[in-house]
């Protein structure tokens, strides 16, 4: 049996351009159709576009409170590095 093609919109390019430049898009193609990725796509595909969602709402903001929010995911990513080297350190 031939192997279904997916939609062009569901490729990794464009799914990545729509979580790069459009995240309220990439979501909705994510979300609406989650049993078409596998569980480390979708990961990766969603955290994509909540980093980029997250960039993009700082343009809406205050500069002030640009800086608190860029120390936050600056934090956020050095304490998910920390998590992860733990749990690789713990499960070996």
């Amino acid at each position: 049996m031939p192997k279904k093609k997916s939609a062009w919109y569901l490729r990794p390019k464009p799914l990545l351009f729509f979580c790069l430049i459009t995240p309220p898009i990439g979501y909705l193609l994510v979300v609406s159709n989650l049993d078409r990725f596998k569980n480390e796509e979708r990961i990766s595909y969603l955290t994509l576009a909540t980093i980029t969602a997250s960039l993009w709402v700082l343009k809406f903001l205050p500069k002030t409170v640009g800086i608190y929010v860029w120390s936050a995911i600056l934090a956020a990513f050095i304490a998910g590095d920390a998590i992860r080297y733990l749990n690789k350190r713990n499960h070996k």
